[in-house]
């Protein structure tokens, strides 16, 4: 798409247009600014002589600069996020449904019409899949999974096989315990490339509405997760783990099993937390948890063995 006049962006934005009304083909990023683009800025900001730019900044950020010709600007509180609500809305490309022939999907599978599919996913029984949901190729989704409207899921994902759950015998043989659950991704969920996301042992793992999962993201089973949350790349969710809505796991952390983790939390990045996470709190490094279990958890360990 292209030839987008500034006018048509400001509107939708719902923000005043300051400066000519001039035509946009495109974006740029701040330290490749080219002629007829788009481009936000976060931060004070000086810009080189590029004619026909159109900039959505905040406007405290705009009067610490010198006016320049040829620039017009959109004023916003959050620059990026109106960035990027223009670019799904104006200069992404909306392409119509399409499921590949090399998908092997169940015949008692669900599928939308409005769902794609795409090279060499395997698609189980009893598996429904609602509108405008993308899965991008090579996705195995397992027996009875249920995910909703418009979530995206990206290559090589395995959604819904068994979780590792064994008990041992009297011999100390691993005997595996079978998982009947299934799992149940809610609408506007993203799931990153190379994720697994384990089925229940009895009841489902769920993830619930507009939670996005980056790359390499593993959720074990039984696990829920709420509403909203962000999963960095290279986060492990052990089995049983619930989070609460809006949290933030940061990247390569790892959550022991049956850890409950509240509302409005940030973990930080490469955290270990092994205990639970009271709400609104921010926790980072090894072993962490709140505060206030840690006087409780530490009567269980004899640190000055290590």
């Amino acid at each position: 798409m292209g030839n987008i006049k500034a006018s048509d962006i400001a509107n939708f934005l719902g923000e005043e247009l300051e400066g000519i009304d001039i035509s946009i083909n495109t974006v740029s990023s701040f330290l490749n600014l080219k002629e007829n683009t788009l481009v936000f800025i976060n931060k004070e900001f000086n810009l080189s002589n590029v004619k026909n730019l159109l900039v959505i900044c905040k406007k405290k950020d705009y009067e610490k600069n010198t006016k320049k010709s040829g620039i017009s600007y959109i004023y916003c509180d959050n620059p990026r996020l109106a960035f990027a609500k223009v670019v799904q809305k104006f200069f992404v490309i909306k392409k119509q449904p399409y499921i590949s022939k090399s998908a092997l999907i169940s015949q008692n599978a669900i599928i939308h019409p409005s769902v794609s599919i795409g090279e060499n996913c395997v698609i189980g029984s009893g598996v429904n899949i609602n509108q405008g949901t993308i899965i991008l190729n090579n996705v195995v989704i397992s027996d009875n999974v249920k995910i909703g409207k418009f979530c995206f899921i990206k290559s090589g994902s395995v959604i819904g096989e068994d979780g590792f759950g064994f008990d041992f015998d009297e011999d100390r043989v691993p005997i595996r315990l079978p998982h009947l659950g299934s799992v149940f991704i809610d609408n506007y969920v993203e799931i990153g490339s190379l994720n697994t996301v384990q089925k229940g042992t009895i009841d489902n793992t769920i993830i619930n509405s507009h939670s996005k999962l980056s790359d390499h993201v593993h959720i074990a089973h039984n696990c829920n997760i709420g509403k909203n949350c962000i999963i960095s790349a290279h986060a492990q969710i052990c089995g049983s783990v619930k989070i609460g809505n809006n949290c933030w796991i940061g990247a390569n952390s790892s959550i022991i099993q049956n850890v409950e983790i509240k509302d409005n939390v940030t973990v930080g990045i490469g955290s270990v937390v092994i205990g639970n996470v009271n709400k609104n709190k921010k926790i980072m490094g090894f072993e962490s948890l709140d505060l206030i279990n840690l006087r409780k958890i530490k009567k269980k360990f004899d640190y000055g063995k290590y």
